[in-house]
């Protein structure tokens, strides 16, 4: 059987500081998201919101 090898991918890093400090791709995604929703909530857009912020680094 096949070792699996699992891959991180990091929104932001920090030079210098430990990997364990810097923000994970999905953390900051989901993140981002949820800002969006809040603030969009108030003219009816969330859910366009949290789908933006999910998407905003897609293709980076």
């Amino acid at each position: 059987m096949a070792d699996q090898i699992e891959k991180r991918y990091y929104a932001h890093t920090k030079e210098g500081r430990p990997p364990e400090e810097w923000q994970a791709l999905d953390e900051h995604l989901k993140s981002v998201a949820a800002m969006a929703l809040l603030f969009a909530d108030s003219f009816n857009a969330g859910d366009w919101a949290y789908l933006a912020g999910l998407w905003h680094d897609l293709g980076k």
